[in-house]
C-alpha cells in the first residue's frame, strides 16, 4: 500500500542541511545559481526519496539563515515530519531554535535529529556532544527523537538515517485523500510551451488532469492541463505527495507563493480571523494590543495586527485569543496553524491556530460571551462548528458551511441536513439554515421593539419596517424578505408581538396616559369640538400648552389612531365627531339628489368653500367619495 508524506528540513545556516539530502536522495537541492555561488540556501526545493515497499517521502530543504526565515516558513507548512539538522561540533545554536519553535508552532509533532559533520570532530567530543545537544532540546517535540549521529563525507549514519524516516513515515496516520483538495502554492514557473506551472504540497484531497479549481484570493477559476508527482508525470495527486500542477486560465504573473489552488467553494480569504495565540517562552517583550506583526500561514505571509480580546498584554509563555486584522487577504480553514513574527526587528514570537477564518465583524475586547464562544470553537468537532457558527448568527447554505470547514458542498450538505433533521438547526423558508440564533434574534427584534415604542410612547402600533431596519434582525446576517417574514410571524408564534397589517406591537402592550397628559388629550379634544367645522391647525392647538407642546403634537396623533381626530391635510385638524356629522350630512345631500359640486357641499355643511374642499378631498382618499367631473358621488353607505 502506498503511503506519502513530506519530510522538512531544519537547522542554523551551513550545518549541513543540503549536503545531507542530497546523501539521502541524490539530489542537489540548491538549484539556485546565487545559492550554489554562495554554498547557502535561499529558496526551498525538494527532493524525492521512494522506497521498496511503497512509502515514498517528498524531502522538502528549507534555508537556514536567519534573512531567509520567511521561505523556511512557507517550506515548513504543511511538513508531517522534522528533520533537524545539527553541527555537532556547533551544537544548537541561534536559528536551530527558531526552526524548532516555528515547527512547534506549525504543529509537527514528529522528527529525527541528524548530528552531522562526525567526522570533522575529535572522539571525546563525539561522545559528549549527543548528550549536551538533547539536554538543549529538552522541552521541544525532539527532546525524545531519534538522534543519528551523520557524514555526508564517509556515509556514517545515512542509510540508518535513511530507514528511520521510513519507519517513521510508515506509521504516520495517512492524509484526509477523500477530502476537498487543497494545495498552498510555494512555487510559480513557466514551461516554454505549456505555461504557467505551480508546485506544492498536496495538503487534503486529490487532484486529476482535466479537473477545474479556484486559485485564492480571487477565486479565479483554474483548470488542471497536467499534473507531476515528486517530478513525474501522474494522472492524479493525492494528500501527501508533492505535486507539480500546470495550469490554464492564469498567466505567470497573476499566481505567486502564498495562492492556493482548492476545490470550487471549499476555501475563502479574508482580511480578519479570530485566532488563538501562543508566545513563545523565550520571547521577552511579550505581545501586546495592536502590535504589528507578520503573519505567516500556510505558503503565504501578511502584515497585520494583532488585536487581543481577554487583556492588554500577553507575557512571554503566555495564550490568548485575537482578531489578526491583516493587509491582505490570507487563505484560512478552522485549525490551521500559523506563525508569528515580530514587525521589527523580525524574529519569531509565537504562533496559533485559526479559529475562525472570516468573522463577520470585529469583535468587541473583554466581552465574558465573545470570549466563551471562541474557546468553545478551539477544539470542535465539524458539527460543533457548524453549530457555533448557526449560534452566532451566520446563515448556513452548503456553500458557506463549506468554505467554514475545507469540505466539499456535497459533503457540507449532508452534515447540515443531519443537524436540521435532528432537529439542531432551523431552516428559514430561503433555503438557510440558522440554530439558536433564531431565539437571539427574536430577542434583538423585541428589544428593538421595546424601544420604539418608549420613542413613539403615544403609538399602539409601530410600523413593521421601522423595526427591520433598525438592524436587529442582523444577527442572522443580510434576511431575504421571505425570511424576515418569517421571522416575524415565529414573533407571533410565540407570543412575543402581535401584528395588525403593517404595524406590530409587543404582546400586551397599551398606552397609558399620565394623569397630566389625559389632561391634554381632553383639552385637545374640547378645542376640536369647539371649532366644528370651522377648524384648527396643530400650530394653535399645541400652543394652548407651551410647556407640554411636543407631548401635544403626540397626543394628536393619539387621538387621531382612535378616530377622535382627523388631519385633512398636513396641518389642519377637527374632531372625529364633527367629520363623522360633516359626512352624513353630505351623504343626506347625495341621497336627495345624486351628484353635488363644491358649491352644493359647502351650503349643506355650513362652512367656508376651503373647508368643504378639505373634507371632499379627505372623503376621496378614503375611498368613500369620487369625483366625476364637478361634481362627487358617495361609493357606498358605510
Amino acid at each position: 500500500m502506498e503511503r506519502f508524506a513530506i519530510v522538512g528540513t531544519a537547522g542554523h545556516i551551513d550545518h549541513g542541511k543540503t549536503a545531507l539530502v542530497e546523501a539521502l536522495t541524490g539530489k542537489n537541492t540548491d538549484r539556485l545559481k546565487e545559492e550554489r555561488e554562495r554554498g547557502i540556501s535561499i529558496d526551498i526545493d525538494f527532493a524525492p526519496l521512494y522506497f521498496p515497499d511503497g512509502v515514498g517521502i517528498g524531502v522538502v530543504d528549507v534555508p537556514g539563515h536567519e534573512r531567509f526565515v520567511r521561505n523556511m516558513v512557507a517550506g515548513a507548512a504543511g511538513v508531517d515530519l522534522a528533520l533537524l539538522v545539527i553541527d555537532i561540533r556547533e551544537g544548537v545554536m541561534p536559528q536551530t531554535r527558531e526552526h524548532v519553535a516555528i515547527l512547534q508552532m506549525l504543529g509537527v509533532r514528529q522528527g529525527v535529529v541528524a548530528l552531522s559533520k562526525a567526522d570533522l570532530a575529535d572522539a571525546e567530543w563525539l561522545e559528549v556532544a549527543p548528550g549536551l545537544i538533547r539536554e538543549e532540546l529538552s522541552g521541544t517535540v525532539f527532546a525524545e527523537a531519534p538522534m543519528i549521529r551523520t557524514s555526508v563525507r564517509t556515509g556514517e549514519g545515512v542509510d540508518r538515517l535513511r530507514q528511520v524516516l521510513h519507519d517513521l513515515a510508515a506509521d504516520l496516520p495517512g492524509r484526509d485523500a477523500a477530502g476537498a483538495f487543497r494545495l498552498p502554492v510555494d512555487k510559480v514557473f513557466v514551461i516554454p510551451g505549456h505555461g504557467t506551472v505551480v508546485s506544492g504540497t498536496v495538503w487534503r484531497g486529490t487532484v486529476q488532469q482535466g479537473e477545474v479549481l479556484e486559485l485564492l484570493p480571487g477565486r479565479r477559476t483554474v483548470r488542471v492541463r497536467a499534473v507531476q508527482v515528486h517530478g513525474r508525470p501522474v494522472s492524479r495527486a493525492v494528500a501527501g505527495q508533492r505535486a507539480a500542477l500546470n495550469l490554464t486560465g492564469v498567466d505567470r504573473a497573476e499566481v505567486t507563493r502564498g495562492h492556493t489552488l482548492a476545490a470550487q467553494g471549499t476555501l475563502v480569504s479574508s482580511k480578519l480571523l479570530d485566532v488563538s495565540i501562543e508566545v513563545l517562552a523565550d520571547y521577552e517583550r511579550g505581545l501586546r494590543h495592536r502590535d504589528r506583526v507578520h503573519v505567516h500561514l500556510g505558503t503565504a505571509e501578511a502584515v497585520g495586527r494583532a488585536l487581543l480580546l481577554d487583556g492588554d498584554e500577553v507575557p512571554n509563555g503566555g495564550r490568548t485569543l485575537a482578531q489578526l486584522l491583516l493587509d491582505r487577504p490570507l487563505v484560512a480553514e478552522t485549525g490551521d496553524a500559523f506563525v508569528l513574527r515580530s514587525y521589527s526587528p523580525v524574529v519569531t514570537l509565537g504562533g496559533g491556530r485559526v479559529l475562525d477564518p472570516a468573522p463577520d465583524r470585529l469583535h468587541r475586547r473583554k466581552r465574558a460571551h465573545i470570549l466563551e464562544m471562541l474557546r468553545a470553537r478551539a477544539d470542535a468537532t465539524p458539527r460543533d462548528r457548524l453549530l457555533a457558527l448557526g449560534r452566532d448568527g451566520r446563515l448556513l447554505t452548503p456553500r458557506t458551511a463549506s468554505a467554514a470547514l475545507g469540505v466539499t458542498e456535497a459533503e457540507a450538505a449532508e452534515i447540515l441536513d443531519g443537524l436540521r433533521r435532528e432537529g439542531r438547526l432551523v431552516q428559514l423558508p430561503g433555503g438557510s439554515l440558522v440554530s439558536e440564533a433564531v431565539e437571539d434574534a427574536l430577542t434583538a427584534l423585541e428589544r428593538r421593539l421595546q424601544e420604539i415604542h418608549r420613542k413613539h410612547r403615544f403609538a399602539d402600533w409601530v410600523p413593521k419596517g421601522e423595526v427591520l431596519t433598525a438592524g436587529a434582525a442582523g444577527i442572522l446576517g443580510p434576511l431575504g424578505p421571505r425570511d424576515l417574514d418569517w421571522l416575524i410571524q415565529e414573533g407571533v408564534r410565540r407570543g412575543r408581538w402581535e401584528t395588525d397589517g403593517p404595524g406590530i406591537r409587543r404582546a400586551g402592550h397599551r398606552v397609558v396616559l399620565t394623569p397630566e397628559e389625559e389632561d391634554i388629550r381632553l383639552q385637545l379634544l374640547s378645542a376640536l369640538e369647539a371649532a366644528g367645522l370651522a377648524g384648527s391647525s396643530e400650530a394653535d392647538l399645541v400652543r394652548r400648552f407651551p410647556k407640554r407642546d411636543r407631548v401635544a403634537a403626540q397626543l394628536l396623533r393619539y387621538v387621531q389612531a382612535r378616530g377622535d381626530a382627523v388631519e385633512l391635510e398636513p396641518g389642519l385638524w377637527i374632531g372625529g365627531r364633527v367629520l363623522a356629522d360633516a359626512e352624513a350630512r353630505l351623504r343626506a345631500l347625495y341621497r336627495e339628489q345624486g351628484p353635488f359640486a363644491i358649491g352644493q357641499a359647502r351650503d349643506a355643511l355650513g362652512c367656508g368653500r376651503r373647508m368643504a374642499l378639505a373634507i371632499l378631498e379627505f372623503l376621496d382618499k378614503r375611498g368613500r367619495t369620487r369625483r366625476e367631473g364637478d361634481t362627487r358621488v358617495f361609493l357606498a353607505e358605510s
